[in-house]
Parts: structure tokens; sequence; C-alpha cells
């Protein structure tokens, strides 16, 4: 990656990771706080002698919690695993440059073949 890429990415990890707790409690708050209004239609519907009330659907706010909990995990683990993939190609580039090195030092034939 290019170093300004690299620090833009971490300036905006830290920032992630310093928000994150708080993101992740205002959510909670705010699906206790839904809970909490449907619990309250429910006892004025059953008041009311309504039976059945729909308490809504809140599965994107799951999905927003489970998203603000796993992606700088995730995104942190694939920068790790992209910086240990890029050392390891190194590591192996190094390799057959030295073997590749050491093949063109070596004499192919013997002196007293060179006619």
């Amino acid at each position: 990656m290019k170093p300004k890429v690299l620090r833009i990415t971490t300036v905006f990890l830290l920032t992630l990771v310093v928000i994150y707790p708080a993101l992740t409690a205002i959510i909670v708050v705010w699906q206790e706080h839904l809970n909490f209004l449907a619990r309250q239609h429910l006892l004025y519907a059953l008041k009311d002698g309504q039976k059945y009330m729909n308490n809504g659907d809140n599965s994107p706010i799951y999905l927003l919690l489970w998203l603000i909990i796993f992606a700088p995990i995730g995104l942190c683990l694939a920068i790790t695993l992209h910086n240990s993939y890029v050392a390891y190609r190194a590591a192996i580039r190094q390799r057959k440059v030295r073997i590749l090195e050491r093949m063109w030092q070596q004499k192919t034939y013997s002196e007293e073949i060179i006619l």
C-alpha cells in the first residue's frame, strides 16, 4: 500500500476504535428504547381491546449492531493479513533472487572443455 493511503487507513481505524464503544452503546440503548415503545404500544392495544399488534421488524438495527462490532475487527485483520502476505512474498522473491545469483556465479562447464 502507498504510505499516504496506509496513514489515512490507520487514522480511520484508530478513530473507529475510539468511537466504537460509544456507537455500540448507542445502538443497544436505541434497541432497548424501541423494545420499550413496542411494549408500551402493546399495553395500549390491549387496553383498547385489540388482540394483536405488529411489533415491527428490528433486523436492520441488529444488522447495524453486528456491522459496527465486526467491521473494525475484520478490517484490522484484513490489513494485518495483507501486510504479512506482502512480507511473505518479498521473502520468497528474495530467496529466488539468491538462487538465481548463485546459478549465475556457477560455471556450467568445466574449463577443460573450452575450445
